[in-house]
Parts: C-alpha cells; structure tokens; sequence
C-alpha cells in the first residue's frame, strides 16, 4: 500500500490536470466559435474548484498547536469621548 503523501500528491495533480483541461477545453470552444459562449464561460467558472481542491487538500498536516493568546485591552480604557482628527489616525478626508 503506497504512503499517504503520494497519493495526496496524485490527488493533488490529478485536481490540477482537470482544472488545466477545463480550461483549455474552454478555450478550443471560444477559438473554433470564435464568441465567448454559455458553455465556455461555464468550463472557466468550473476550473477553480479542483484547482482549490488540490491547493487545500492535505494542508492539515502541519498544523501549529492551539494556543489562546490573550490581547490586552488598553486602548478600551480612553476616557476621552471625542472621535479625535481622522488624518491623525491614518484616514483620508474626503474633499467635495
């Protein structure tokens, strides 16, 4: 029985292969149409799927440990209410 590893990875260039040939199908349908048609937009909107399928599958493995990291909560305890000058804190005014 071959190892884990290698059949994730044929799995992994089996999704890419399909998403390459939906691809390429849909492109021999817009040259020899020479239109963009349903069925060619269909195949493009298709391809990602294995492509993320192969991109995700098997990312699991080298997973860090969860650790609960506490923030601390000091800007919480501005007593100053005034919403303060948007350029000051990085945003751009707007000019009508």
């Amino acid at each position: 029985m071959p190892p884990k590893e290698s059949i994730m990875e044929a799995v992994r260039l089996a999704s890419l292969g399909l998403s390459s040939i939906l691809v390429l199908v849909s492109l021999t349908i817009m040259i020899s149409e020479r239109t963009i048609s349903a069925e060619a937009w269909a195949l493009l909107l298709l391809a990602p799927i294995p492509a993320g399928f192969a991109i995700t599958t098997g990312n699991h493995k080298n997973d860090p440990p969860h650790e609960i990291v506490e923030w601390s909560d000091d800007s919480d305890n501005v007593s100053d209410k005034s919403v303060g000058d948007p350029s000051e804190s990085g945003f751009d005014i707007p000019v009508l």
